[in-house]
């Protein structure tokens, strides 16, 4: 059971820093470099 949470956790904290990266991303979008 805890490995299971545990397991879901990590998955949630890899789809959480994706969702950062993207977020960056479009935020800056329109600037140079």
């Amino acid at each position: 059971m805890i490995r299971s949470l545990w397991i879901s956790k990590t998955g949630l904290d890899a789809q959480q820093t994706q969702m950062d990266v993207i977020a960056n991303n479009l935020a800056n979008v329109s600037t140079t470099g």
